[in-house]
């Protein structure tokens, strides 16, 4: 089957009225997944970026054939999460996002859980160019379904009408990363970055290119102390956008070592910004395919991260895709 590239939200403030205009959702700590199931056709589930990984996520392959696998072609577009003490942790979700094929332990140690918010087709019937709560109102149908089956696919739920402010609140204590505002009227715009869905972080975070490491002290001397970020700009040069060093287990710190060994270079893969970067020390510079999450408290005056942290890899996610503008 033809796979569906998502429809993704711009970064922005608060709708200035959410008077039935706007519906709401939670932003989890997940990854993108969109997945297929029925019409005679196997399940297939597949990332932001266009990678099948129906064969990481079995069990939620599982629950949507046994729910609605007798059904016409549907595809969904969701999130998948992993929970820790009830709360989504990007962090957990990495053992699976890294994982081919899961055992039976890993899928008990890190059990995930799908969250459907929006449907491309039904029953073999395109959806796309249906407004946003027509869809979401036949998403709600199949719902019914999948609820009543168990399992580790659960709908993410929407509000229409409610207060920006009230939801982000509710979003901070329940530890979600932030909402999204969808336009009630919006169509479904397959791979296009839009205005009517409305990204509203509770704190920055953005996904960078490692494009080098610098050893750390002590017991850390022979691997990563701290990663060489960049990102593209306008121009398609990479650009140095800082180091991150904190928000490393050691157990990260040595997959990281052992995986950008791999990918040593003997020049530096950045533009005119190397200087820049090796003033924090020696850089062993990489191929810039890698992809991290990084969260940071806004931007320097000379156009790096303040304060940044890693939250992890993000192997949905075209290297060539990640860009300054984002930042």
């Amino acid at each position: 089957m033809r796979l569906i590239a998502p429809m993704l939200a711009t970064p922005g403030e608060l709708p200035e009225a959410m008077d039935g205009g706007w519906a709401a959702e939670m932003k989890y700590d997940g990854c993108r997944l969109l997945g297929a199931v029925g019409g005679g056709e196997p399940p297939v589930l597949w990332t932001r970026n266009l990678n099948v990984v129906t064969s990481s996520y079995p069990e939620v392959a599982e629950a949507l054939t046994d729910a609605l696998g007798g059904h016409g072609r549907i595809v969904f577009d969701g999130e998948i999460v992993a929970l820790a003490q009830g709360r989504p942790s990007f962090a957990r979700l990495q053992k699976r996002m890294n994982t081919l094929r899961p055992t039976t332990a890993m899928r008990r140690q890190v059990p995930v859980t799908y969250l459907p918010f929006d449907i491309l087709s039904a029953d073999g019937s395109d959806l796309m160019a249906a407004p946003y709560l027509e869809r979401r109102a036949a998403l709600t149908d199949l719902g019914h379904e999948l609820h009543g089956s168990g399992g580790p696919v659960q709908l993410l739920p929407h509000w229409v009408g409610v207060d920006g402010a009230v939801i982000l609140e509710a979003a901070r204590n329940s530890g979600m990363e932030g909402a999204v505002f969808k336009r009630v009227g919006s169509p479904y715009l397959s791979g296009q970055r839009t205005r009517s869905w409305r990204k509203v972080p509770l704190r920055t975070r953005s996904s960078c290119l490692i494009v080098g490491w610098i050893a750390g002290g002590g017991a850390q001397r022979n691997m990563v102390g701290s990663l060489v970020l960049g990102a593209y700009d306008d121009q398609g040069v990479l650009r140095y956008v800082g180091n991150v060093g904190t928000g490393f287990t050691m157990a990260v710190r040595r997959q990281l070592t052992e995986k950008l060994a791999t990918l040593e270079h003997r020049t530096s893969p950045l533009g005119p910004d190397a200087a820049a970067a090796e003033e924090h020390g020696i850089v062993r510079w990489v191929e810039p395919v890698i992809v991290v999450d990084v969260a940071y408290h806004g931007s320097s005056n000379s156009g790096g991260l303040r304060h940044p942290s890693f939250k992890g890899q993000r192997g949905d996610l075209d290297p060539g895709s990640i860009t300054r503008d984002s930042l």
